[in-house]
């Protein structure tokens, strides 16, 4: 038996007006949105992916896959608010993807954009692929996983 409720079960069990679960967060449905992007080589190149997400849709997890960008090219994933605010410094070099390997990869998901939910600051609603470093043109596919209700 367990000692402790997390705070959506709860709300889930006991809910009140001032207590009960954010949308979204209990029953919601995962959507993905992916898109491919080619990048040129040109440092600060900018990429809208996708569509833009509706306030109160919560972003789960952001999947990088490297097709063919070229290798020690550099890049953030955020959006116009903060540019990094999903993705920090994902090295094309040393990754194919920003999913685990045998190795440590760069890039990992930020804490600040785990369950990051869209509407709280303006312009949050677009993701954004900034090409920091671009040592060479190149493909990605970018997944998005998000819920809304």
């Amino acid at each position: 038996m367990p000692q402790f409720d997390a705070d959506n079960y709860a709300r889930s069990i006991a809910p009140t007006l001032s207590n009960r679960n954010v949308p979204g967060s209990v029953g919601g449905r995962i959507r993905s949105l992916t898109d491919t992007i080619t990048l040129a080589a040109v440092a600060n190149d900018t990429v809208r992916i996708g569509k833009d997400l509706q306030d109160g849709a919560i972003i789960h997890d952001i999947i990088i896959d490297n097709v063919a960008l070229g290798a020690g090219s550099i890049l953030d994933i955020g959006d116009s608010d903060t540019a990094d605010r999903y993705i920090n410094g994902y090295d094309s070099n040393a990754n194919t993807s920003n999913r685990g390997g045998s190795t440590p990869v760069t890039g990992r998901f930020q804490l600040g954009g785990v369950h990051y939910v869209i509407g709280t600051n303006a312009g949050d609603n677009t993701i954004l692929v900034t090409l920091l470093i671009a040592a060479g043109a190149g493909q990605l596919n970018i997944t998005v996983l998000y819920s809304e209700d």
